[in-house]
């Protein structure tokens, strides 16, 4: 089943900004809503600027453009377990093509065949020189994407050249962890203000981009202003991974602890060094250890970042809970229950130590529940709780892998590169995503008996390496190729669990120029708390860490997200 773009002389014209299709926007005053910040607290936030001339160095704005009006697509195969806008919904086998169902029509496609370029990262191996998938997806499209694709060890350097160089492309990727020195200045200067095109209503012009949830737009607003369109990731932080079927063996039930006592229990009982058996796995951070700082510092009630304590900005390394959840890492460190390489362990030896059954715990992204290279392995998560049994906190994540904004240009050239967002971003089940996933039947993909999805040579060669998915995308579901029925029972469950419990950043949404410097400060802090954790050195040091972030940025940072909390 495929479809080619009609002639452009059937398609309607495009609006332009002063049209009525523009006119629902508004801008809202107050705080921010967002999610935590990633390498710093205002990794998404940012200054933004109206479209034009280059602008000069952006300021802190109190004016939030209203995020897109969320409508959720519900055209498409019932899920074999149901989602809301935070759970993802499952589905245990791909879609049949008779079920597959068009969600872009024609008069949704680009109005012109000028090319579009885009500066884009990319995981997998090069595409072929001559990439016949993207090839088809420029057919479909009627119009040539030019994929100016970046591996992910020289996207940053890359970045800095394509900025440097005065040559930027049409559309280019802003990943959410690794932004671009002085990134809102850059937005205010060379990027479009798009708030005018999604703001709201405005969305509607777009059905599969406002079908993305709003947690996921909040931090494309960048100082105010919408200035680019999601990839989609789940809400949910860092996750507590575990192997249920070894603590079963072990213990006779599944983890299910609700309390710290109950959960230090839990850890001792499995640890048994002379098995070369461990609770938990950390892993190396530079010279700090990431010991589990999130779910642990949740159990304590430490916050999500900044935290409000007496109505004032508070953050985590100021709080009794954070160095309570210190001391509590001290005590498994001490009690054994951490594999002794957790100082020196990489991210994929401390995976590796989980699906071996050598550790049980470790903690990781959502993502690490549906690892498909030990397919056999059950996989789950610890449901969060209180360290006195009370209800637990899931710190809320950035909802996004990156976001996508597009360079200054007229109105017609802006609203045709929203509709190639648009179109990639069909959601799971139309015959665009599936296009987009697996290509074409035959070429791309074959079907199996059971109505199961295989790529071929070519389609592993051609669709991922594209990186189109990268650009934009629907939001995620839970499904794989891979049978795995059991795990993605176990990720919709917990997902369901600790929906609930979701706390997001008290500043997320807002942007500090100061935060971005504080990474160097925040590391001493944690290297502190290492040291200590193994022993090496007091407490002092910590309260001293502690201090001098405080003084030299934590206090100016609080200033400026107060300034915009009014």
């Amino acid at each position: 089943m495929s479809h080619l773009p009609t002639p452009r002389s059937a398609r309607p014209a495009v609006p332009s900004a002063g049209s009525s299709a523009f006119s629902r926007r508004r801008l809202l005053s107050g705080a921010g809503v967002g999610l935590a910040g990633i390498a710093g607290a205002s990794a998404l936030a940012g200054c933004g600027g109206s479209a034009g001339g280059a602008g000069s160095p952006a300021q802190i704005s109190t004016d939030l453009a209203e995020l897109p009006t969320y409508t959720a697509i519900t055209t498409g195969p019932t899920p074999d377990l149901p989602g809301t806008e935070i759970v993802q919904p499952a589905y245990f086998t791909a879609p049949q093509s008779a079920d597959l169902w068009r969600s872009v029509e024609d008069a949704q496609l680009p109005e012109s065949s000028d090319p579009v370029s885009a500066f884009i990262i990319s995981y997998a191996t090069p595409p072929p020189s001559d990439n016949p998938f993207l090839d088809q997806v420029n057919e479909r499209l009627g119009t040539t994407l030019d994929m100016r694709i970046t591996s992910s060890e020289t996207f940053t350097q890359k970045f800095a050249t394509v900025v440097a160089g005065g040559d930027m492309p049409d559309m280019v990727e802003f990943i959410a962890f690794d932004l671009p020195p002085n990134h809102p200045q850059l937005l205010d200067s060379q990027f479009a203000d798009l708030t005018p095109f999604l703001s709201g209503d405005a969305i509607s012009d777009y059905p599969n981009l406002a079908n993305v949830p709003s947690i996921s737009w909040e931090n494309c607003r960048v100082n105010g202003k919408i200035y680019g369109t999601p990839v989609h990731r789940p809400a949910f932080g860092s996750i507590l991974v575990s192997r249920p079927d070894l603590f079963e063996e072990i213990l006779g039930e599944e983890p299910a602890p609700t309390s710290k006592d109950e959960f230090t229990a839990m850890l001792t009982e499995v640890t048994d060094p002379k098995a070369g058996r461990f609770a938990m796995t950390g892993q190396s951070a530079g010279s700090a250890v990431e010991w589990g700082w999130d779910f642990l510092g949740a159990m304590f009630g430490v916050p999500n970042g900044w935290g409000l304590e007496g109505g004032k900005l508070i953050h985590k390394f100021e709080t009794e809970a954070w160095f309570e959840t210190l001391e509590y890492i001290k005590e498994l460190w001490d009690l054994g229950v951490y594999h002794p390489d957790t100082p020196s362990s990489s991210g994929s030896q401390a995976k590796a130590y989980l699906a071996a059954g050598t550790s049980l715990l470790h903690q990781d992204g959502i993502s690490a529940l549906l690892d498909k290279t030990s397919p056999e392995t059950p996989y789950d998560a610890i449901v969060p709780f209180a360290a006195d049994g009370g209800p637990g906190i899931m710190y809320q994540g950035s909802s996004l892998f990156s976001f996508t904004a597009l360079k200054k240009a007229e109105d017609d050239r802006l609203v045709d590169q929203l509709r190639i967002l648009n179109y990639l971003a069909a959601p799971f089940g139309s015959e665009e995503n599936f296009f987009l996933t697996y290509g074409t039947e035959g070429e791309h993909h074959t079907r199996g008996g059971d109505g199961s999805v295989s790529l071929t040579d070519d389609g592993t060669a051609q669709i991922s390496p594209s990186a189109v998915s990268y650009l934009s995308a629907p939001p995620q579901v839970l499904f794989s190729a891979v049978p795995l029925e059991d795990r993605l029972t176990r990720d919709h469950t917990w997902q369901g669990a600790t929906e609930s419990m979701l706390l997001k950043s008290e500043v997320a949404g807002l942007y500090s120029p100061t935060s971005s410097k504080a990474s160097s400060a925040e590391g001493d802090v944690l290297t502190a708390a290492t040291e200590y954790v193994l022993g090496r050195a007091a407490l002092d040091p910590v309260h001293g860490a502690v201090e001098s972030w405080k003084s030299g940025f934590g206090d100016t940072i609080r200033g400026e997200y107060t300034e915009q909390l009014g």
